[in-house]
């Protein structure tokens, strides 16, 4: 009896884990993936804004699919109308070929757009993401006709029933990211705590660490940013170890 008892609770707690594993790959692979991280990182950062924010208007607009062409025209990534994708480019300064089904390239001039939106409407996201969506000039008139407000924070207002959805679908991504992808902030700030501690290291206890913790080739290859997330922490442990075994030799 006992044994049929065992067997019953290891099945359920093998059957808790797989339904458990099975929801967290749906949720990452599916509903709320980060494909094209590097490339949404660097542009967010290049224009102050949150990864978070660029990645849930690529998950809304294309799903991460970087050739998706839409019935209008709007292509790549962050759906971009080929006409503006030209405009961004030169208020951009760019001189590189706009091929907007390069992930880099789309997202780069999607992230400027969506900066420059938020910059056009005093930082009041509803509104830029509205313009995103249906039209700064569209923003502009349902302003002025008193519609909408400059203090607008939901989407009630939106005469456009695709427009308001498209607004709530993105606020509601974001919020998924922040969440689920919190880590990559901690990875961010870890990164940089051990690029700080690189550089007052000479370059022999810099190589010490690392053949003892087996990120050395990491580190020559790519500097002491690209040590993975879960290794940074030992780093910095192992340092405080290796300079008091120094101090103690003499």
């Amino acid at each position: 009896m006992a044994k049929r008892r065992h067997r019953r609770l290891k099945v359920r707690r093998l059957a808790f884990w797989v339904v458990l594993v099975g929801l967290v790959a749906l949720l990452y692979g599916w509903w709320a993936p980060f494909r094209y991280r590097p490339e949404i990182i660097q542009s967010a950062r290049q224009n102050h804004l949150s990864p978070y924010l660029i990645a849930a208007v690529v998950r809304v607009e294309s799903g991460f699919r970087p050739t998706v062409v839409s019935r209008r025209g709007a292509v790549g990534l962050m759906q971009l109308m080929p006409s503006s994708a030209v405009w961004i480019a030169h208020q951009m300064h760019y001189q590189g070929a706009v091929n907007l089904a390069n992930p880099r390239v789309n997202v780069m001039l999607g992230t400027w757009y969506v900066k420059y939106l938020l910059n056009r409407f005093h930082n009041n996201l509803t509104l830029a993401l509205a313009a995103y969506n249906g039209g700064p000039e569209t923003v502009d008139s349902w302003l002025s006709r008193g519609i909408l407000s400059e203090n607008e924070r939901n989407s009630d207002h939106i005469p456009y029933p695709e427009t308001a959805h498209f607004v709530v679908r993105v606020k509601r991504y974001r919020t998924a990211y922040h969440i689920m992808y919190a880590w990559l902030s901690i990875r961010e700030h870890s990164s940089r705590g051990v690029v700080s501690l690189a550089k007052i290291m000479s370059e022999e206890t810099k190589m010490k660490l690392g053949e003892r913790l087996g990120v050395a080739d990491i580190a020559r290859q790519e500097g002491w940013g690209g040590v993975p997330a879960r290794q940074c922490g030992m780093l910095v442990h192992e340092a405080i170890k290796l300079a008091e075994e120094e101090l103690s030799r003499s």
